[in-house]
């Protein structure tokens, strides 16, 4: 490829790309998609104009998007609505071709896109997202009853790269326009094997969060939701959370092990004897869960 200067900008203003990405265009699109998305522009079009075998193509590769639900019509998707479509499905390519400071800086993008609009939702709970401790998120996915199920890769891990802890984690019920189960991206599975990774993500140290959409399972580092958290101060409200841990310091035998489940850093040791600050709890449980001597409980939140 060898595409002006001037060619480069005017896609990147069609498609949406930053200011600060256009070096990286020739590595996230083929020539093929860059010469269609200087001829089309914005204007919309059918798989009649280009082809079904490339509408499907590109459907599935997040390079288009669909307008609406029944017209057939489609339309160049944007960078913003790319990005995480190609660090899940192609999480290999992706990781290959950008390094990880790349990958650092187009993730610190998107994430201020999404706080960005978690601050213009102007509520105290911008998203119906709840903290569920492992009991209650497999009463939920049992209460989904015949919803079929859907599996993916973690896209806030996807985005970040690999923290060292699991990453197909993300379970979704949503299969509309434009969703990675529309676009053919995601692993059907059953209401056992969904509660089977709950239970296996809850032993690797992931918390909980669900909304009538999905179930997301990671880490206060990765995910987005707590990452939004730590910047609006949302702790105990946002995510929604109707528990927090009650520590019974004479059970204690100060091993640390609560220490190390916590995501929020609930817990200090110093020796053999442990301290909580409740704070900023999230009520997720992980730490209950694996306390030998039952030290702790999750008790429901005032008002609650």
């Amino acid at each position: 490829m060898g595409y002006k200067k001037e060619e480069l900008e005017r896609f990147c203003t069609y498609f949406e790309v930053p200011k600060q990405f256009i070096t990286y265009v020739e590595r996230f699109f083929s020539e093929e998609e860059i010469d269609f998305g200087l001829k089309q522009g914005t204007e919309e079009f059918t798989e009649k104009d280009c082809g079904k075998d490339f509408v499907c193509q590109e459907y599935r590769k997040g390079f288009i998007s669909k307008v609406d639900e029944t017209s057939g019509k489609y339309k160049l998707n944007n960078f913003y609505g790319m990005l995480d479509v190609f660090a899940v499905s192609r999480k290999e390519e992706f990781d290959t071709k950008f390094s990880k400071e790349e990958r650092v800086l187009m993730d610190e993008w998107y994430f201020n896109e999404y706080y960005e609009w978690l601050k213009s939702v102007g509520s105290e709970e911008p998203t119906a997202d709840k903290v569920l401790p492992l009991e209650e998120m497999l009463e939920f996915i049992d209460a989904q009853k015949d919803r079929p199920v859907y599996l993916n890769n973690c896209d806030c891990k996807s985005l970040t790269g690999d923290c060292g802890l699991p990453v197909r984690t993300c379970i979704t019920y949503k299969n509309g326009i434009n969703t990675f189960v529309d676009r053919g991206l995601s692993e059907q599975i059953d209401a056992e094997r969904a509660k089977e990774i709950i239970r296996e993500t809850d032993k690797a140290g992931l918390m909980h969060t669900c909304n009538p959409n999905g179930i997301c399972n990671c880490c206060d580092d990765c995910c987005y939701l707590f990452r939004g958290q730590k910047l609006l101060d949302s702790y105990a409200v946002w995510p929604i959370t109707d528990y927090i841990v009650s520590f019974d310091e004479s059970k204690c035998i100060g091993c640390g092990l609560c220490v190390k489940r916590c995501r929020m850093k609930v817990f200090d040791k110093d020796g053999r004897k442990i301290t909580a600050d409740t704070a900023h709890c999230a009520g997720c449980g992980l730490c209950v869960n694996t306390c030998p001597k039952k030290a702790l409980k999750l008790v429901l939140r005032n008002g609650k």
